[in-house]
């Protein structure tokens, strides 16, 4: 459970490692349950529209982050070496 004002990427944090499990083979589901109008969607897809490009680095949700962290792994990984199929 987090504070209301807690920032995306403090809740993020928590996260990441299922989002390296998940890529690691393992099953993993992640969501949001609450109350209607809690901030269930913005927490898990961000805001809507934003002003900058930094205001949307700052306030994206967890499905747009975990999707950075997948993509920037497989990167990594391929400059390693790694083949994907």
């Amino acid at each position: 459970v987090f504070a209301p004002n807690a920032a995306q990427a403090v809740v993020f944090e928590e996260i990441a490692q299922l989002v390296q499990s998940a890529l690691d083979g393992y099953r993993v589901a992640i969501f949001a349950y609450g109350q209607t109008g809690s901030g269930k969607t913005y927490t898990m897809e961000g805001p809507d529209n934003y002003a900058s490009e930094e205001q949307w680095q700052q306030s994206k949700g967890m499905i747009p982050r975990a999707v950075d962290l997948i993509f920037t792994t497989v990167q990594t990984l391929q400059r390693r070496g790694w083949s994907f199929k």
